[in-house]
């Protein structure tokens, strides 16, 4: 089975429901901490991706593919959560996914989180370039 680009195509693109779950859970201000580095870390989990799959590096793929699945399921990330587990049951099942149709789909998926999250005001303010109180 080859990885799937329409993998979760029918879930939504952030459901806020995992957020309020972390939200009841850890305060509301663990939430936003939470998604607020989950949205900064999108890039540098993509770019591990790219570099495992660039170097023939299946361990490092997988790993940064579940790093990714994980905390899109506790950002409620659905559709990125499903289209990494596409990409990691077929690395699992030997298939070397195709580095152009990857980039592709998952720039496609992280710019749809990213823009979700920025209607719903779940972006980091932006920095004056302070760094403490």
């Amino acid at each position: 089975m080859a990885e799937d680009p329409d993998a979760g195509q029918d879930l939504p693109v952030l459901d806020d429901g995992a957020l309020q779950t972390l939200t009841d859970e850890a305060g509301e201000d663990a939430a936003q901490k939470f998604m607020e580095e989950y949205l900064v870390m999108l890039p540098v989990r993509a770019a591990k991706i790219f570099k495992g799959l660039t170097r023939g590096d299946a361990e490092t793929t997988l790993e940064a593919i579940i790093s990714l699945r994980v905390s899109s399921g506790m950002a409620g990330a659905q559709r990125l959560e499903a289209y990494c587990g596409s990409l990691e049951s077929a690395l699992k099942h030997g298939h070397n996914p195709d580095m152009t149709a990857v980039k592709a789909v998952l720039f496609a998926n992280i710019r749809q989180v990213v823009r979700e999250a920025s209607r719903r005001g779940h972006l980091p303010p932006k920095s004056h370039g302070s760094s403490g109180p």
